[in-house]
């Protein structure tokens, strides 16, 4: 074989390796409708993202995620440095949940937007379909996504399980 043939090999291998282990793609949306596809969610917040899982086999889950998603998107208005904006953001992640994130010091379409449905600058202020909360409180966005069928985030007891599972070093009781 020659080396052009060795080469060539190698490089499908790694690209069928690099391939094979981007399981999730975004799908980001800027304010003029432009979209791209990324494997990293963008660090700017000035985009719509949708999250797709191509691990393959949850078709119908996706189907019914999709419906949920359009009857009921989820959009999170923040500001830098807000630590109850960073918990919003890192528990819609948690749950997997898809939604669009709007900076409220950025835009003043989502500022505008924001005083009509509330009355004031809030942040975060999160909207899930045409429910409109002011905060973040885990437990009442956990019931929004939950009435509107969004999947449920694994329990913690879940998480627990697994792990205790996995770790047999209890001495046995006598």
């Amino acid at each position: 074989m020659d080396s052009r043939n060795i080469f060539a090999i190698a490089l499908l291998t790694v690209l069928g390796v690099s391939v094979a282990q981007g399981e999730t793609l975004y799908k980001w949306i800027d304010k003029d409708g432009r979209v791209s596809y990324h494997d990293q969610p963008p660090a700017d917040a000035g985009y719509r993202v949708e999250e797709k899982n191509l691990g393959g086999g949850r078709h119908n889950e996706d189907d019914g995620l999709a419906k949920v998603v359009e009857k009921y998107p989820v959009v999170l208005y923040s500001v830098p440095g807000c630590d109850s904006c960073d918990l919003a953001r890192a528990y819609l992640q948690k749950r997997k949940v898809p939604f669009t994130e709007q900076n409220l010091n950025t835009s003043s379409e989502a500022q505008q937007e924001i005083k009509k449905k509330i009355g004031s600058l809030s942040a975060p202020t999160i909207m899930v379909g045409g429910k409109v909360m002011k905060g973040y409180v885990e437990s009442l966005l956990a019931g929004e996504l939950d009435d509107v069928g969004y999947p449920k985030a694994p329990s913690p007891e879940a998480a627990a399980g697994d792990k205790q599972d996995t770790d047999n070093t209890s001495a046995p009781q006598q």
